[in-house]
């Protein structure tokens, strides 16, 4: 019964099922009326995506580093959230946030990672201000 959980499990994880159907699953599988339990990994990191355009936030992203895997594959998604604008003159000044590798991002954090920044950039010559781009592990 152990290989049959670890593989509801893994269907999880990769999204082939969601955790309500995982969790029937499991629940199919124990027929003494045990209740399944889950518990989420408790985590009070955070990998955060901040941009900011003059005083104004344009991007606030919060992703607690347990899920970042799972985030990994809807990154392109959060990409599209930039205006455009922003998003082009950041790539007329050489930072084209799509170029970022979410995949091997989680294996560094796999291995360990520490807190701080990982990527900090800022320009001064947008007339409606400055532009701050911050990743970091918090």
């Amino acid at each position: 019964m152990h290989t049959e959980k670890a593989k509801i499990l893994e269907m999880i994880q990769s999204g082939k099922i969601t955790a309500a159907e995982g969790l029937e699953l499991l629940e199919a599988l124990d027929p003494s009326g045990h209740e399944a339990t889950i518990v989420p990994e408790k985590t009070d990191r955070f990998l955060r995506i901040r941009i900011t355009k003059g005083q104004q936030n344009k991007v606030n992203v919060n992703i607690p580093l347990s899920l970042v895997k799972v985030a990994t594959k809807f990154a392109g998604i959060g990409m599209k959230m930039i205006p455009d604008q922003a998003r082009l003159e950041m790539q007329n000044k050489g930072m084209d946030l799509s170029e970022i590798n979410f995949d091997e991002l989680a294996a560094l954090i796999d291995q360990g990672l520490s807190d701080g920044k990982l990527v900090d950039i800022d320009t001064d010559d947008s007339p409606d201000g400055p532009t701050k781009i911050e990743i970091y592990i918090e």
